[in-house]
């Protein structure tokens, strides 16, 4: 009898188990939001109901999240687009557009592009009596040809926005993120290098959460590219990220709309490790620059599927003129 009692006792300790366990399971996350088991790259393979899924290719993947986001406390609409440099077809061609067009605009010119996403920040004219003279706050290298470097002094309020850079090389699909400065990139034996910042993460960790530093008076006070300012408060986002095992993600996140709130720096890299845990990211130009473009897609005439927002509409047309950008190509 005693024997019995006993083993009834484990029995309904571990029915009492088998109760939390399926508990935490249904009612864990937040609204049904999946956490990304640690180490695991979601892109890679985990899927959440949060997001939807479309294979454009076996090695190209197009990620959407379109809801409200509980830890922001805001709606958030972000797509993502995972490139998995391991399969010899894919391929990443860096594009300079120079003076500046759309970016539905400059695929049409590019063979087999797939999809496309804005590229980083622009040069400023020092002196408007003189466009000649001009200064560039980042850095860009395309098939083995600097196409601008960076010249803003150092103390310039735009010295801040080459901070880190993003390198490929398609001939070994070689890739990385790297800190650096313009004689570093310069220095760089890879076909094609673009620059950024902040860093959001790098060696997994979260860096950008500390980027934009805290201020006495608000913010939106401050001059618009005061680096606090600029990725201290929320704005549409582009970034691109790199997975340990050699897959590339192309990051937008619509903003100043009530279904697209956007991201700080901070909560960029929050939400890039929450769901992608990539080894390395790095912010690129975001605001109105912001586009993702898909071909064959059936969401906009132009092919523009976030909602640019130079024409201050919430729709896809809003596209501005850029003058770099990020182009998924097809090697067949």
């Amino acid at each position: 009898m005693e024997n019995l009692f006993r083993t009834r006792d484990i029995n309904m300790k571990a029915n009492r188990l088998y109760l939390l366990a399926f508990l935490v399971l249904a009612f864990g996350s937040v609204k049904g939001q999946q956490k990304v088991a640690a180490g695991r790259a979601f892109a890679a393979g985990t899927t959440a109901t949060v997001w939807k899924k479309s294979s454009l290719k076996s090695w190209l993947t197009h990620y959407q999240y379109e809801g409200f986001y509980q830890p922001f406390n805001s709606g958030q609409i972000v797509n993502v687009l995972d490139i998995d440099l391991n399969n010899p077809e894919s391929q990443i061609t860096f594009v300079d557009s120079r003076p500046s067009d759309s970016l539905s605009s400059v695929v049409q010119k590019i063979p087999n592009a797939l999809a496309a996403v804005n590229g980083t920040y622009y040069e400023i004219l020092r002196n408007k009596d003189n466009p000649g003279d001009s200064v560039s706050s980042s850095f860009f290298k395309s098939a083995n040809k600097v196409k601008i470097e960076v010249s803003v002094p150092e103390g310039h309020r735009l010295f801040w926005k080459h901070e880190g850079a993003f390198y490929y090389d398609p001939a070994k699909q070689n890739s990385g993120i790297i800190y650096g400065n313009n004689k570093i990139y310069r220095s760089l034996p890879y076909a094609n290098v673009i620059s950024g910042s902040p860093m959001l993460i790098f060696d997994y960790k979260p860096v950008g959460e500390n980027f934009a530093k805290p201020r006495e008076k608000p913010l939106d006070s401050l001059n618009y590219e005061d680096p606090d300012r600029h990725q201290g408060v929320r704005h549409p986002r582009t970034a691109v990220a790199r997975t340990e095992n050699n897959h590339i993600l192309l990051i937008t996140v619509d903003g100043r709309a009530e279904k697209a709130a956007g991201m700080s720096a901070k909560e960029l890299t929050q939400f890039i490790r929450q769901w992608f845990n990539p080894k390395d990211a790095l912010n690129l130009d975001g605001g109105g620059s912001t586009t993702m473009w898909l071909k064959d897609s059936n969401v906009s005439s132009t092919g523009v599927i976030n909602y640019p927002t130079d024409d201050k509409k919430f729709d896809h047309y809003g596209q501005r003129r850029i003058r770099n950008s990020l182009i998924v190509t097809s090697r067949k």
